[in-house]
């Protein structure tokens, strides 16, 4: 409910962006950039993590406010995450990145110097870190080991941000703010991360029409 209720609200502030159709729209666009994650593991004793990492999204304006989306994100757990393990008596060894590969619609206001837009992005979460936690607890043995299914999880993001015309081909990103769902489980265990990501960058805008 309150998604929906969300992207009701984007819709009527980007309203009258979809319906202008005399401006420039770039066909293509890429944005790069730094990216922060508040993870939340929905493990016990293991409280909320910062993840620090960076991305790449690019668009392809099928419309004059209507883009389809595909992005990627990288973030590192740090060694923060693996010195909590070892304390609450975890043994092994394991990678402690997360990686997101998300799709999805984009609407975005084209005109001005001002360019808000919004979207909501489905796709897939890749850690063989968290997931090796996972099953460590699941299982009961605390040890971890990069061996399993679990390691990709369904992921959802939804949110939006600012770009900030600077020429006619860069843009910057001044802040994307999104929730980021993803789903990590183990067997018959199976929780919702709810996230916050941030994301900062440039962005550039290719072959206007």
């Amino acid at each position: 409910m309150i998604y929906r209720n969300f992207l009701f609200i984007v819709c009527i502030v980007l309203l009258p962006a979809v319906a202008s159709t005399a401006q420039s729209v770039p066909q293509f666009e890429v944005a790069l950039g730094y990216s922060y994650m508040y993870f939340h593991p929905e493990l016990p004793a293991l409280t909320t993590q910062s993840l620090n990492g960076g991305g790449v999204t690019a668009v392809y304006n099928v419309a004059s406010s209507l883009g389809i989306v595909a992005q990627m994100n990288g973030y590192s757990f740090g060694q923060g995450w693996t010195n909590k393990l070892r304390d609450l008596g975890y043994l092994g060894a394991s990678e402690t990145n997360m990686f997101l590969f998300q799709f999805g619609p984009q609407i975005k206001k084209h005109t001005g110097r001002w360019q808000p837009y919004a979207s909501t992005l489905y796709g897939f979460a890749h850690s063989e870190g968290y997931a090796a936690a996972l099953r460590a607890k699941g299982s009961g043995t605390y040890i971890l080991t990069a061996d399993g299914g679990n390691n990709t999880a369904f992921a959802m993001e939804i949110g939006g941000g600012l770009d900030i015309r600077l020429t006619k081909t860069v843009q910057l990103r001044a802040g994307e703010l999104d929730y980021q769902l993803t789903r990590f489980g183990y067997k018959n265990f199976s929780a919702n991360q709810n996230n916050l990501k941030v994301f900062t960058g440039i962005n550039f805008t290719l072959n206007a029409r």
